[in-house]
Formats: structure tokens, sequence, C-alpha cells
């Protein structure tokens, strides 16, 4: 026994390429039923955050500060519901229900503060500044003073407001907030439309709590999830 020499394998014959070598993939640790339920609470109130946030940012001078935050927020989220539900569908429509949640609140509250506190205001037109997207249309910006002199926060309007540097010089009315906190806006500006993006969102928010809830209540009727939870008793008798 002491002296049997060690199996080897045939060589292969020339020109046979060898099969790929087999990766044995660990499995994905499974959450236990509380674990899933503790996640669930956290990520189903994802969107409450995000949204108090990107309302702070309204205001430009805390929009970057806010909306950074935002995203870590929901990036958070969505890994958080990968761990509920790593399988099936849920992912990509939280993705997409959380795009809904960073675009849409930021411009939809600035226009329902614009639409509700806004002042016809005549201005100066002192600057224009340009921008290409990459698609190649240009965009302009404007620097604008109060016509009577008066200070004016966020001194800048965009949109159909500013067409170019020919505006320069020119007087104009736009809606101001007296308060400060949302930038100015054109008068030919679509508040209304604008505005209804506060209820896109607030539905987007309820549905991405059910969307939890629902990875949630799937997850934990699977065969995984009650040995789980017959793992969690079993520790609790021990110990």
């Amino acid at each position: 026994m002491a002296g049997r020499k060690k199996k080897q394998k045939r060589p292969l014959a020339p020109g046979v390429v060898p099969p790929p070598k087999r990766v044995r993939r660990r499995p994905s640790p499974e959450l236990s039923p509380r674990a899933v339920r503790r996640t669930a609470w956290l990520v189903g109130f994802t969107p409450v955050p995000v949204i108090g946030l990107l309302a702070i940012a309204t205001d430009p001078d805390y929009q970057v500060l806010c909306t950074i935050p935002a995203f870590l927020v929901f990036t958070a989220g969505v890994i958080g519901l990968g761990f509920i539900r790593a399988r099936g569908w849920v992912i990509w429509p939280a993705v997409l229900l959380g795009v809904l949640l960073m675009v849409l609140p930021t411009a939809s509250i600035r226009a329902q503060i614009t639409a509700h506190r806004g002042v016809e205001t005549a201005v100066v037109v002192t600057g224009a500044h340009s921008s290409k997207d990459r698609s190649g249309r240009v965009s302009w910006v404007c620097d604008i003073r109060r016509a009577d002199g008066q200070p004016l926060p966020h001194g800048t309007v965009g949109g159909f407001g500013c067409s170019g540097r020919s505006d320069v010089g020119t007087t104009m009315n736009v809606l101001v907030d007296p308060q400060g906190w949302a930038p100015p806006a054109p008068l030919d500006d679509d508040l209304a439309f604008r505005g209804s993006g506060v209820w896109v969102s607030a539905a987007a928010a309820v549905l991405w709590s059910l969307l939890t809830l629902v990875a949630a209540r799937r997850t934990l009727r699977e065969p995984t999830a009650g040995a789980g939870q017959n793992s969690d008793r079993w520790r609790a008798r021990t110990s």
C-alpha cells in the first residue's frame, strides 16, 4: 500500500481543448425572518428621508449638499431590497421608482412654492451663459437683478426666460419668492404641470413601500425562511 503509485490522468489527444473548470459558487447567505422584517421596515421608509432631503434642496444654496445624501440613502435602499429579495423582478421596479423619487421632488416643490408665493417682479438681465448637453442642445442661463435695486436671492433664471446674450440689458418680469427659498421663474413657465410632480412623487413613495412589503412576504413564505426561523428558535432555547 505504501508503494502504490497515484493514478495519473491520460494526456489529451493533440488538438483537443480541455474543458473549462467548473467554478464552485458559494451560496449567498440567507437572512433570518427577523432580519428580513427589520430590513423591510428600514427599506420601506427610504422615500421619507429622500423626499425630505430633496425638499430642502429646493433652495439652490442647499441643492448639492442635500442631493448627494439623498442619492446615498436611495442606493442603500436598493441594496437593502436586494438583501430582502435577491431573486425575481423586484429590483427593476425599485430602480424605476427610485429614479422618479430622485428627479421629481425638487423641481415640483419649487413649482409649488413659486405658484403659491411668487410675486411678479421686474428684473434686468446682466449676463448670459450657455451650456451644451450630450445631444448638442444649447441652453441659456441669465444673471438678473431687480430693477428697483433691492437684493434678489438666487439671481439667475433659465428656460424660456433667457434666450441668449441678446437679452443682456433688457428688462423683463419674473416670479420671485419673497422669502428667497425658491429661485426666480419665468412667467411662461408651466408651474401647474411641474407642480403635479408632487403627487407623482407621493405615489412613487407608496408604491416603493408596497413593493418592499411584497418582496418581504414572498421571501418569508419560502422554505429557507422557515428553516431560518427554526434555527432562531433552536438558538433561543440553547442560549
